[in-house]
């Protein structure tokens, strides 16, 4: 078996790189939609998020913890 060019194993793995920050953008942008929206929904009257919650299969208090996360301005930690 011939060895790896080098060039072509940075090449590539620069493009899995890159390709693996897209897919994570996109799934932060997701998630930060869906608990926006799930915000909005929890306001619409009193007990609804005992009702999102157990829609969901979650506790009330995940809920408030991911709401708190993806609703604030400020950039989530990874």
């Amino acid at each position: 078996m011939t060895p790896r060019p080098e060039d072509a194993v940075k090449s590539l793995q620069e493009a899995v790189r890159a390709a693996k920050k897209e897919r994570d953008d996109a799934i932060e942008a997701a998630e930060r939609k869906y608990w926006r929206t799930i915000a909005e929904l929890k306001g619409r009257y009193r007990g609804a998020q005992t009702d999102i919650a157990e829609v969901l299969g979650i506790t009330r208090d995940y809920i408030l913890k991911q709401v708190k996360k993806y609703t604030s301005d400020k950039p989530s930690k990874k």
